[in-house]
Order: structure tokens, then C-alpha cells, then sequence
């Protein structure tokens, strides 16, 4: 026999749960969409630099490199005259190398960065090649209380890649993490394709999203 109040138990549970993640969804989307924002809203760089002052911060860049020579003077030249000499925003500009075979570490040198080679720190943890073993590591030798990470293979660097991440969280004391989204062009086959680049969010990112963390898996 068919028990009928049971199966509508079960349907009312079914409606609620389907209500509940809904209601969760558009309160996660909300959040993102409030806290979604422009560089240009941050491009007041004296602003910042105040507020930075109020809140005793100090920031420092973290430029993570392996071989990369070619680019990495232009990246911390151009942060370092805006961003420290004219407008004293940053305090800190520094590479963390992972065992660069080229003139990286000479170049960042004499472009005014300090260079910290990633198998020197933290040796009880070995040591793991790469931009996360740069990343994790540049926590530790790093003196500021925020840190901003900047790639060094950046064509188009302007200052705006560094105001338009830590804007928000020196306007925002409850951000405690910020990063930047745009359309990536990728180089394939000896052309430039005006999208396809950020390969590890769409292959890794966004389904892990999915399987663990379902509300966020919407999210740029």
C-alpha cells in the first residue's frame, strides 16, 4: 500500500531543498555582483594612500618568475616609478624565482626589485618548482599586510593592475581577498585569439567548483 503522507513529505522536502539552494545561489550571485568592481573606481591614488595610512597597512608586490627575462624589468620598473617614487602606494616590489636558467634575477635586480629564490625558504618543505611554490612562499618572506601578486609576462603592464586589486580591500576592511578577471588573449599557432587564455580556471577551477562548492559554481 501506498503510503500518501509519506510521499508528500518526501515531495514538500524535495520543494524546500530546491527553494533553499535557489535562495542560496541568488544570495551568493548578489554578493559577487555588489563586490564586482572597475579599476577606474580605485584610480585615485592619493585616496588610497590614505586610507592605507588610517589603517597602518603596508603592501608589498610579489612577482612570481621563471625565466622571464624578457619582460619582468617592464613589469617592476613601471609599478615601481608609478606606484613608489611618484605615489608612494607600495612599499615592497619583489620577485620570488624558482630557479630561473636566464638573466631573470640580474634583471629584476638592477630594475630596483629584491629577489628571493623559492629552494632557499622554507627548506623543512622541499621544494616544488612553480608559480604555486612561488606564491605560497612569497606569504613568508614578504613584510607587507597585503600582497598583491602580479605576473611578469604582462606586455600591457599599468599601474591599474595593482590599485584595481588592493582598492577594494583598503576600502573594504571585511575583503580579505581580491583578483582580477578580464579577457585573456592567448597566442595559438602564431596568432593572437582575443580569448581562450586562463587555462587553469577553465580546466581545473570551475569543475571543482562544481563538485564541491555547487553555490559558486557561476562565478567568473
Amino acid at each position: 500500500m501506498i503510503d500518501v503522507a509519506e510521499n508528500v513529505k518526501k515531495v514538500a522536502k524535495k520543494v524546500r531543498r530546491k527553494k533553499q539552494a535557489k535562495a542560496c545561489d541568488t544570495s551568493v550571485l548578489g554578493w559577487f555582483h555588489k563586490n564586482t568592481l572597475h579599476h577606474s573606481q580605485f584610480e585615485d591614488i592619493d585616496r588610497l594612500i590614505d586610507l592605507k595610512k588610517q589603517q597602518g597597512l603596508k603592501i608589498s608586490i610579489g612577482i612570481p618568475t621563471l625565466n622571464e627575462e624578457e619582460n619582468v624589468a617592464n613589469v617592476v620598473t613601471t609599478i615601481k616609478d608609478e606606484l613608489y617614487k611618484k605615489k608612494h602606494l607600495i612599499d615592497e616590489i619583489a620577485i620570488i624565482d624558482s630557479g630561473s636558467e636566464d638573466n631573470t634575477v640580474k634583471v629584476a635586480e638592477e630594475a630596483g626589485a629584491k629577489v628571493f629564490e623559492s629552494e632557499r625558504h622554507l627548506r623543512e618543505f622541499g621544494a616544488f618548482y612553480g608559480k604555486g611554490e612561488n606564491l605560497w612562499k612569497s606569504l613568508h618572506v614578504l613584510r607587507g599586510d597585503i600582497i598583491c601578486w602580479i605576473d611578469a609576462d604582462i606586455k600591457n603592464i599599468h599601474p591599474k593592475y595593482v590599485y584595481g586589486l588592493v582598492g577594494p580591500l583598503l576600502e573594504q576592511r571585511k575583503l580579505q581577498y581580491a583578483r582580477g578577471f578580464y579577457r585573456r588573449a592567448i597566442t595559438f599557432k602564431g596568432k593572437v585569439v582575443s580569448y581562450g587564455g586562463g587555462r587553469t580556471t577553465e580546466i581545473c577551477v570551475r569543475p571543482f567548483l562544481s563538485l564541491s562548492a555547487t553555490v559558486l559554481r557561476s562565478v567568473t
